[in-house]
C-alpha cells in the first residue's frame, strides 16, 4: 500500500477496525451472513470491500465537512440507499430472498417502501453510525481526523463503485424501474449535499435543547428499546391489517429521536458505549440466538461473545476515565 494512500501508520490500523467492525456488524452480527458464510475467503473479502470502503467514506466525508450526529445519520441513510437500492436494487424487487411478508406489505409503485424505510434505517445506525461511533469512543484523540489522503479516498470511492457495480450486474438480475431508480439516486445525494450543511456549528433541525440522561441504565434501556421498536414495526406490524404508513413514520420519529440522544451524549463516551451495548444486544442475546435455532451455525456463539467482549470493553473504558 502505498505511504499516500494513509496519512500515517497508527490510523491505518484504525481504519482497518472500523471497515471490519462495519462488516461484523452489518453481515454477521445482523445473521445476514453467518459464521460459516464469511469464513468463506471470496464472501469475506467481497463484503469487507464493499462495507469497509462505504464505512470509511461515510466517516471520511463527515469528518472533513465537520458534521454533527444528524449529518452522520443522513449519510448513513445515504449508503443504506446506495447498497440495498442502487447496488442490490432490493427496494424494487418484489420477489428479493429477504423481503417476506414485506414483499407485498408497502409495496406501491413498484416500490418496497416498508423495506426501503428499514433497510436505510438499519445500514445507518448498525452498518455505519455504530462503528463509527466505537472506534471515535476509544480512539478520541483521532475523532476530528481523516484517516486517508485525498489519494486515498479516490482509491476508496472507486474500489465502493466498482463492487456496487458487480453487484448490480450480477447479484441480482432484476431490472429496475428507471424513474423510481432515478428518484433514489437523487434523493441519496440530497441527503448527502444536506449532511454537508449541518456542521458541528450549525444548528441542526433535529437538534434538541433539553438534557440527556447521563444514566447508564436508562441509556442501555433507551438503545434496547430502538432496536426491539424496528423489528416490531417491520416483522410483526406487517402481519397485522395495520396500514403501511404508521410504521414507516413511527421509525422515522425513533430514529430522529436516536441521534438527538447521541448527540446530546457526545461528550461523555461511557454513556455513548452504553447506549451503543444497548442497541446491539437485542441482536447479540435473543435474535443470533433464535438464528442458531433456525440453523445458522454459529449465530449464538458470535452472539454471546460479542456481548461479553463489549462487556470486557465497557469494564477498560470505565477504568480509563
Amino acid at each position: 500500500m502505498p505511504k499516500s494512500f494513509w496519512i500515517t501508520k497508527s490510523k491505518t490500523k484504525i481504519a482497518i477496525k472500523l471497515s471490519l467492525l462495519s462488516a461484523f456488524i452489518g453481515e454477521v452480527v445482523s445473521s445476514s451472513t453467518p459464521p460459516l458464510e464469511i469464513l468463506n475467503p471470496l464472501t469475506f473479502l467481497f463484503l469487507w470491500g464493499f462495507y469497509g470502503s462505504g464505512v470509511l467514506l461515510v466517516r471520511e466525508l463527515w469528518v472533513r465537512w465537520g458534521g454533527n450526529l444528524t449529518s452522520l445519520m443522513l449519510l448513513g441513510i445515504a449508503y443504506g440507499i446506495a447498497e440495498e437500492g442502487l447496488a442490490v436494487k432490493s427496494f424494487f424487487d418484489p420477489h428479493w430472498i429477504d423481503l417476506g411478508k414485506l414483499a407485498e406489505y408497502g409495496r406501491f409503485a413498484g416500490v418496497n417502501f416498508v423495506w426501503a424505510v428499514w433497510l436505510s434505517i438499519f445500514h445507518a445506525v448498525f452498518s455505519i453510525s455504530i462503528p463509527i461511533l466505537l472506534i471515535h469512543v476509544f480512539h478520541a484523540e483521532y475523532r476530528e481526523e481523516p484517516f486517508l489522503s485525498s489519494k486515498g479516498m479516490k482509491l476508496i470511492f472507486s474500489l465502493f463503485l466498482f463492487i456496487s457495480l458487480v453487484i448490480f450486474a450480477f447479484l441480482n438480475p432484476y431490472p429496475p424501474p428507471p424513474f423510481q431508480y432515478l428518484l433514489a439516486f437523487l434523493i441519496a445525494i440530497y441527503f448527502i449535499k444536506l449532511a454537508q450543511k449541518l456542521t458541528r456549528k450549525t444548528t441542526s433541525p433535529f437538534s434538541s435543547t433539553a438534557p440527556i440522561s447521563a444514566s447508564s441504565s436508562k441509556n442501555f434501556i433507551y438503545g434496547a428499546f430502538f432496536t426491539l421498536s424496528m423489528f416490531f414495526f417491520f416483522f410483526l406490524v406487517p402481519e397485522t391489517a395495520i396500514p403501511a404508513i404508521i410504521p414507516c413514520v413511527a421509525a422515522i420519529y425513533l430514529i430522529i429521536k436516536l441521534y438527538r440522544r447521541l448527540e446530546g451524549l457526545k461528550s461523555e463516551p461511557k454513556q455513548t458505549f452504553i447506549l451503543i451495548l444497548g442497541l446491539l444486544t437485542p441482536f447479540l442475546l435473543f435474535f443470533d440466538i433464535i438464528a442458531e435455532l433456525n440453523g445458522d451455525v454459529g449465530m449464538a456463539a458470535v452472539g454471546i461473545s460479542t456481548f461479553a467482549i463489549l462487556l470486557l470493553l465497557l469494564r477498560k473504558l470505565q477504568k480509563e476515565l
